[in-house]
């Protein structure tokens, strides 16, 4: 949490343009996505859902591949809060996002995670039967 702090701190301190081209990209919403990741790892499952909505605020549209990433935190999140049907929906929006294209392994990785823990807590819920045949059908276009 204090190299989150302090990497929070460094970037807020340092102009944009004494920043290395190479980190261009690099912008808030990177860290809060960063911080989502951190804080849900710790357990801390309220405060990982607050930094990706803010992460998903921040995240130009164009930037497919980072706004799905941060979605499929955010759905993370939202499951291990106990709101499986809104996590669904949530971890779906993955889908759509990606329009059809290809999940990157990180994020193969994190829907698997949501797949996987969403039916330990609602194994028989409509919502989750839904969801795996969405899964399905989309794993099956990869």
């Amino acid at each position: 949490m204090r190299s989150l702090g302090g990497a929070q701190d460094t970037f807020v301190k340092a102009p944009e343009r004494e920043r290395p081209r190479w980190t261009a990209f690099y912008g808030q919403s990177e860290l809060d996505h960063l911080a989502a990741v951190v804080h849900y790892n710790s357990g801390s499952h309220t405060l990982a859902e607050a930094m990706a909505h803010r992460a998903l605020a921040r995240i130009p549209t164009a930037f497919r591949r980072n706004r799905a990433l941060a979605t499929a935190q955010l759905a993370l999140a939202q499951l291990h809060q106990g709101e499986p049907e809104q996590a669904t929906a949530t971890a779906a929006d993955v889908f759509t996002i990606m329009d059809g294209g290809t999940l990157p392994g990180r994020m193969r990785t994190l829907i698997g995670d949501f797949h996987r823990g969403l039916f330990v807590l609602a194994p028989s819920a409509s919502y989750a039967r839904d969801w795996a045949d969405r899964m399905r059908t989309e794993w099956s276009r990869a």
